[in-house]
């Protein structure tokens, strides 16, 4: 795993609150693997949340794949994919 800069979380906190049409994953097209893509999700904060009180966050993925490593990312583990 690489370490990120500040200017590249910095990006992937914009894009996390403003989607702009890319994967949050992979950073692709959303759409590029039309009809699968994109897959849309909407995060709704609790209003009493202590960073986000309230906010909804709405991102796209390019694929299930992208989708499922996010989720696992968020979960404080790692996606696997299983070649066998």
């Amino acid at each position: 795993m690489t370490n990120k800069t500040d200017e590249e979380v910095w990006e992937a906190l914009q894009r996390f609150r403003s989607p702009d049409g890319n994967c949050l994953q992979c950073g692709h097209p959303a759409n590029r693997l039309h009809p699968v893509g994109p897959l849309w999700i909407t995060i709704r904060e609790p209003e009493d949340s202590e960073f986000f009180g309230g906010e909804t966050f709405i991102n796209a993925f390019c694929c299930w794949e992208c989708l499922a490593h996010w989720f696992a990312r968020q979960a404080g583990g790692a996606f696997v994919v299983d070649q066998n």
